[in-house]
């Protein structure tokens, strides 16, 4: 079976004139982000996700360049939407046509609570379907009006509540709205009118629309009262040995010598991987990648981050910053900064101005002093989504 290449599809065009908010509601901050960043950062942390469509009015690239680029401009694809959200789903799909997507999330940004497990999910059923949808049971009762006044009790059976985001087999979705009549609020209605099969899968009542002033006080209320952040540390040491090279957090470095150890040595990023461990309080990398393991040989550490980064997504966290500190009198580390900066944000999918590499000496005392080896400590902050 061919592996999935699941994209994602966020719709961020509306003009919040229904909340009578301004700006609208995809710009309001909730904490330290506005909603549409946030929302962003579910998708692009998540492991199984390939990239990330942002679909935005014309006349809100000035909010959105000053709001959300700065961080996340290099993460995603910005296109513009239509005058409706269909146009606008219909616009990001097209961003997608050429690109050998497999199957597509749809997405409104004013959902930012979703978490990585119904993203998950989503993805698992679509091995079985064409399409996915994440629903709730109605809770209270449910009547008509007229005229302020209760009308007719209905009954609750075989209703739902119908969240985002929507997932799709993609060529399935975008020939339907290639053939669409009308418009709608919802992709599941198009796709029911193309007469694709659509599996129901468990929303979450979390996974609340902000649409009126109330809903975002609420979020916010939500946020501040429930913010769950984790610190965790991370400490390595390496013995120089023979060799011509060194391999400091993915990043090759002439030398007249190499750290030796079970797997690359790569002493940074294995602090690094300690640290996120630490922060999840799910052991060590010994714990995961134990050295009598003859499999971890000679291993790249960029296997041991990605499995880092994988733990993070799988337990709805996302890593907010990595700070490592060498300590050796040799080799200069200051010539790599960058280099290794740029690898360790590649390597875990963050910005790079969330890491920071530096070194310092030990004062010619103890065992880096006497350039027998190299240690790091590491220092990496989550935040639960």
């Amino acid at each position: 079976m061919k592996p999935m290449k699941v994209d994602a599809v966020i719709v961020a065009g509306g003009s919040g004139h229904r909340a009578g908010l301004f700006p609208p509601k995809q710009y309001q901050t909730i904490g330290s982000q506005c909603v549409l960043a946030i929302t962003i950062n579910r998708f692009i942390a998540h492991t199984e996700i390939n990239s990330c469509v942002v679909v935005i009015a014309q006349e809100h690239r000035r909010l959105f360049d000053e709001l959300i680029a700065p961080n996340l401009d290099d993460q995603i694809e910005i296109t513009y939407g239509g005058s409706s959200r269909t146009e606008s789903v219909f616009a990001g799909l097209e961003a997608l046509a050429q690109t050998g997507t497999s199957h597509v999330l749809i997405h409104d940004a004013a959902r930012p609570f979703l978490s990585s497990h119904m993203i998950s999910n989503l993805i698992s059923a679509m091995e079985h379907t064409e399409a996915a949808v994440p629903a709730i049971r109605l809770s209270d009762a449910l009547w008509t009006s007229e005229d302020e006044q209760l009308k007719e009790n209905l009954s609750r059976d075989y209703k739902l509540l119908v969240q985002t985001p929507q997932t799709f087999k993609f060529e399935a979705i975008h020939q339907a709205y290639l053939n669409r009549t009308g418009d709608t609020p919802d992709c599941a209605a198009i796709a029911v009118q193309a007469g694709m099969s659509i599996k129901i899968v468990e929303g979450e009542r979390m996974n609340l629309k902000i649409t009126t002033p109330e809903d975002l006080n609420f979020a916010r209320s939500h946020l501040s009262h429930f913010i769950d952040v984790r610190t965790g540390q991370g400490v390595d040491v390496h013995v120089l040995g023979p060799g011509e090279k060194i391999v400091l957090c993915g990043v090759e470095i002439p030398f007249h010598q190499s750290l030796i150890g079970h797997s690359d040595a790569d002493v940074g990023l294995h602090a690094i991987v300690d640290a996120i461990y630490g922060a999840l309080g799910i052991g060590d990398i010994g714990t995961w990648f134990p050295p009598e393991d003859m499999q971890w040989k000679d291993a790249d550490s960029s296997l041991f981050v990605e499995h880092a980064r994988r733990q993070l997504s799988e337990r709805s966290y996302q890593l907010t910053s990595i700070d490592c500190t060498f300590v050796c009198e040799q080799p200069k580390i200051r010539p790599h900064q960058g280099t290794m900066q740029k690898r360790v944000a590649a390597l875990l999918n963050i910005p790079i101005e969330r890491v920071n590499i530096k070194a310092t000496t030990s004062e010619k005392l103890g065992f880096m002093g006497r350039k027998e080896g190299i240690m790091a400590l590491a220092t990496a902050t989550i935040v639960k989504i």
